[in-house]
């Protein structure tokens, strides 16, 4: 059995040399499982796909008839789809569909080589290890596929390549390679990357999350920000009695009601998921999920490191000190590191403290106000960033004596403009006042004159009545 799948590894490799798979004149795509591939047909347009088919070159060198004059024949007919521009979709390759496959109408022909991707765990590792093999098609370490173009290389989640004492690789060929872990609980939910390569381009990536028995996840958060802890794959809130989040013996209940003050912030999800708003270095400890009728056994346990970056400035506004705190559950592991990025070239720092169940690193900068620049603190495991927070210069001004500033001065402004305004409406009453008191002088002279012409005409009056009745008595008298 083994000699005949070597063999037909060989005759398809001679296959695809001779069909120049590996030359510029035919298309190469990388493929990863359960992920949509489109092969294109390279052949010129054509007005209408009823004259295009797709043949599939297999192993042993068969030639497998997948599309013809237009129509899906092959078996599997649920998985390829002929395109309207005569492209051939497969959807969710597996495997055995890294084959090379041929477009042609007529006399017109052209190739595409698909290449999967694939990484999985060894069913039988060494014990007390954990065995990844990533491989390209089926050259799982049977046979060198001879392409010194293609390389793959690990990393971890965050493209960081692997390293460290823990870790060994094997490369059998070029096509093919092993990742073997000396085995942590810590180990448990981890992502592992595999990556290749064609000429230094990553053409695909691939991930694998390793499952520990009595494992432990570990998941870190910055202070600030929302976490989610998941409670494993086969958990849901529709099991029987429900599910139960317990943190340091301390039962979780779902309310987000306030307490003493001050609200829970977390709250379990559909997926019972627990799901934490707004971190604190408190949340740190070792969460557990289980059913609430079998509380002995754990569907998930996590530990949550938390991360924060405190500021502090001395008297004059200067030595400004920032220091970066990781509170662990237990305690830190030596794999774990703080680094600081974006600082100036006069600071300086302390180096890494380990105190029980926290690690510090502080940074000391000459002045407390700098112009607006962000300083990052950031926790490494093996070298792989987990979490990272970042301190801002411009809000290191705003505490509550600089908040008060702005404040103090509307109230002066304030102050100053109801103070004109005071004096500005005394000075229009008093110019009131006098102009009132002008016109009523004015009033009281004319009233005077008025009166002492009245008083010049009675007197003139009693002075004519006077005479009149002079000169009637002497009428009298002559009679």
């Amino acid at each position: 059995m083994m000699s005949s799948s070597l063999l037909g590894l060989c005759l398809l490799s001679l296959i695809w040399a001779t069909a120049g798979v590996q030359s510029s004149d035919h298309l190469v795509l990388f493929a990863l499982p359960r992920d949509s591939v489109t092969l294109p047909c390279g052949i010129p347009p054509v007005r209408s796909c009823s004259s295009i088919s797709w043949n599939m070159t297999g192993e042993f060198g068969s030639v497998t008839e997948v599309v013809k004059a237009g129509r899906v024949t092959a078996p599997n007919l649920h998985r390829l789809g002929l395109l309207k521009d005569c492209s051939l979709e497969i959807h969710r390759p597996v495997l055995n569909d890294a084959r090379f496959y041929s477009c042609y109408s007529g006399a017109l022909s052209s190739g595409v080589s698909l290449q999967s991707l694939e990484l999985t765990e060894s069913s039988t590792p060494v014990e007390g290890t954990i065995e990844l093999h990533c491989f390209l098609n089926r050259y799982k370490g049977h046979v060198g596929c001879n392409n010194t173009q293609i390389h793959i290389k690990w990393s971890t989640e965050d493209n960081t390549p692997i390293n460290g004492n823990r870790f060994r690789f094997e490369n059998p060929s070029e096509c093919f390679s092993k990742l073997i872990i000396n085995k942590k609980p810590t180990d448990h939910r981890r992502k592992w990357k595999c990556q290749l390569t064609q000429n230094n381009v990553i053409k695909a990536t691939v991930s694998y999350t390793t499952i520990v028995t009595d494992g432990v996840e570990e998941v870190f958060a910055s202070a600030g920000e929302s976490v989610s802890l998941s409670c494993g794959n086969n958990a849901s809130r529709g099991v029987s009695g429900g599910i139960k989040w317990t943190v340091g013996g301390r039962t979780l209940t779902d309310d987000t009601s306030p307490k003493n003050g001050q609200s829970e912030a977390f709250h379990v999800t559909e997926d019972s998921s627990l799901f934490i708003s707004k971190v604190r270095a408190l949340n740190a400890g070792e969460y557990r999920c289980s059913e609430s009728t079998d509380q002995k056994k754990a569907l998930n346990k996590i530990r949550l490191h938390t991360l924060d970056v405190t500021s502090q400035c001395g008297p004059g506004g200067v030595n400004l000190t920032l220091t970066c705190v990781l509170a662990c559950t237990k305690q830190c592991e030596k794999d774990f590191t703080l680094t600081w990025s974006g600082s100036n070239q006069n600071s300086w720092q302390s180096g890494l403290m380990n105190d029980s169940n926290t690690l510090t690193n502080k940074l000391f900068l000459p002045v407390c106000s700098m112009r607006s620049e962000d300083i990052t603190c950031s926790v490494q495991r093996e070298g792989a960033v987990m979490a990272s927070k970042t301190w801002r210069s411009v809000n290191s001004l705003q505490t509550p004596a600089w908040l008060a500033l702005p404040l103090g001065l509307l109230i002066c402004v304030a102050a100053g403009g109801l103070y004109v305004y005071m004096k500005r409406k005394s000075k229009k009453a008093a110019a009131n006042e006098q102009s009132s008191i002008g016109m009523t002088h004015v009033y009281e002279v004319i009233q005077d004159v008025n009166n002492e012409e009245l008083q010049q005409q009675r007197e003139s009056d009693r002075e004519s009545a006077t005479t009149t009745v002079s000169f009637y008595d002497l009428l009298q008298a002559v009679n």
